[in-house]
């Protein structure tokens, strides 16, 4: 058997258990997490694999892992006593999934871009589905703030929201794609979008997520800037204006459907007057002089306490999980805050605490070169423009919501990164099938 076959099936597989059960069955996501960088890794460096090589991507991702590597042995050499003594620096890792899987999705028959999001989707359901608990979906089609078990509503929040973006930048092209099949069943893939669609914006309010909303808000504010963006790199665009119609008029209907049913702009609301923030609160967070700390107040103290830590040690960081040891050992917290908070609710200042300046700047350096190959494959006409498109909104949404919350560190931005980096990126990989 053709050893290269072998190797992106494996791969491939690899890729889809990760995308299908990182909520049903979590054990099974971490064994894909793991064989996707022991498969991976090593077979960058065998000589048969050079185009691998020639990838900016893949030896900036390298050069990272060799960085971490290091910080790992120089944080158990100069961490104080009471740290632990092996440091989670390689959780940073898990930034380079993406790149396994858009390899996967560019050389395997098994996987293709589109197939890894309907997995991923489906199991979603899936998971929804045997943790269905009655009293807590009746609360949330109540109005009651509802987290399904996605460890808390702030993770919910951005999976519904990664969801409803999707759906909608996606609907021209299901739309097309079912219009040859016939009236019965085209009639019952629409619906059944439209289902989808309704039910990721539902689960987009009913886990109230400030943040995720914020997110929402500031990328349909910038989705102009960013489809006159998309024109001129290709000096025109094939916009089907019957098509995006179509689609904002379905979304207006379906947003007035929810509104109705939900009574939406009572639960924002609600929600937003929920926490009163004044000049005067974010002043006492700041100073940690107010130890009984709202939602706002946690995130201010705790940015504020991070800013000198990091200036302890700006270059290399403190080692993962630093926040933990830093937070329960510093006088600035009260007992309760240092009992129900250990990190720093902030994805940026998690990663400069932890892998310091130069850990950033290799997360900043694969930013820049992603973006750079999207831009690119887009103009070589390779990815789609709603591909393009999502690409972007999503980029954004993702820079917005991670102010609020250190999703870098926890397994939905592990998850989410990979999959739909993973998904765009792979447009911009030839795509080359080495076996018959």
């Amino acid at each position: 058997m053709n050893k290269t076959k072998t190797f992106y099936e494996a791969l491939s597989v690899s890729s889809l258990v990760f995308a299908f059960f990182w909520l049903p069955v979590p054990r099974l996501f971490d064994i894909a997490c793991i064989a996707l960088i022991l498969l991976f890794v090593p077979a960058i460096l065998l000589p048969a694999n050079g185009d691998l090589r020639k990838d900016p991507t893949i030896r900036l991702g390298m050069l990272f892992f060799l960085y971490l590597f290091i910080s790992i042995i120089w944080h158990r050499l100069t961490l104080p006593d009471h740290f632990p003594h092996t440091t989670s620096d390689r959780r940073f890792l898990r930034v380079l999934y993406f790149i396994a899987i858009a390899y996967a999705i560019s050389r395997s028959r098994l996987l293709t871009a589109w197939n890894l999001l309907a997995v991923a989707f489906g199991g979603l359901l899936i998971y929804l589905a045997i943790s269905f608990d009655k009293t807590e979906w009746v609360l949330a089609w109540d109005g009651q703030r509802a987290d399904f078990g996605i460890h808390n509503a702030q993770h919910t929040g951005i999976v519904f929201a990664t969801c409803a973006l999707a759906l909608s930048l996606f609907t021209p092209r299901f739309f097309a794609w079912i219009k040859g099949s016939p009236p019965l069943l085209a009639s019952g893939g629409a619906l059944l979008w439209l289902a989808m669609l309704s039910f990721s914006l539902w689960g987009v309010f009913v886990s109230q997520t400030r943040a995720v909303w914020l997110g929402l808000s500031i990328t349909l504010l910038l989705f102009p800037g960013i489809l006159l963006f998309a024109y001129s790199l290709r000096g025109k665009l094939r916009l089907s204006p019957r098509k995006f119609l179509s689609s904002g008029i379905a979304g207006i209907f379906l947003l007035g459907l929810l509104a109705a049913g939900l009574n939406i702009p009572g639960l924002v609301s609600e929600r937003l007057s929920a926490e009163k923030v004044t000049w005067e609160s974010l002043r006492l967070a700041t100073s940690h002089e107010d130890q009984e700390l709202t939602s706002t107040g946690v995130r201010v103290a705790s940015w504020s306490a991070a800013a000198d830590w990091i200036m302890e040690k700006p270059f290399m960081g403190w080692g993962g999980r630093a926040s933990r040891p830093l937070i329960r050992q510093s006088d600035l917290f009260s007992d309760a805050f240092k009992k129900n908070y250990n990190h720093l609710h902030n994805s940026y200042l998690q990663v400069l605490l932890e892998i310091g300046l130069i850990g950033a700047a290799f997360i900043a350096g694969l930013m820049i070169l992603i973006g750079r190959a999207c831009i690119k494959s887009y103009q070589h006409h390779s990815m789609p423009l709603d591909v393009f498109l999502f690409s972007w909104v999503f980029f954004i949404f993702w820079l917005v919501v991670n102010i609020f919350e250190s999703y870098v560190i926890y397994s939905s931005g592990t998850y989410l990164i990979a999959i739909i980096t993973g998904f765009f990126y792979s447009f911009c990989i030839e795509h080359k099938k080495p076996f018959g």
